[in-house]
């Protein structure tokens, strides 16, 4: 599998400064920690990488959630919902990497689960909160 970095799109802004913020830092470092996989001279990045990305998807999902009750955004339980299932696969890519360290297939793990998920609820889901609040 070809893996690619991913750079940020100014049409995944939502028009809130600390979130676009949270979800330029989560790319950027999801994008170093998915190259750090395979990267000799990296691999001792990766249980911080990991660690950051655990507590900083946290942080940034419970800012998001703020955000939405605040502005009464009518989706917020099923957009918690989904924040709490990547919660689940996050764990499970972490203790994937516990047990067999760094490899091959937890990047694409990494670039397959949390990529392709972060991209799609930046386009999909995040973009509604967005169009809500400019409502």
């Amino acid at each position: 599998m070809e893996v690619k970095g991913i750079d940020w799109q100014e049409r995944w802004s939502i028009g809130n400064q600390l979130i676009d913020l949270q979800h330029q830092e989560l790319l950027k470092r999801l994008n170093e920690l998915v190259f750090a996989c395979t990267d000799e001279k990296m691999v001792d990045y990766i249980p911080e990488a990991l660690s950051f990305l655990v507590n900083y998807t946290v942080t940034h999902f419970d800012d998001e959630e703020a955000l939405q009750k605040e502005c009464g955004f009518p989706y917020y339980k099923q957009h918690k919902q989904m924040h709490e299932k990547i919660k689940v696969k996050v764990g499970k890519l972490v203790e994937k990497y516990k047990k067999s360290g760094s490899s091959i297939e937890l990047r694409d793990d990494l670039y397959r689960v949390l990529m392709a998920w972060l991209v799609h609820h930046l386009e999909v889901d995040d973009r509604k909160i967005g169009d809500y609040i400019k409502k």
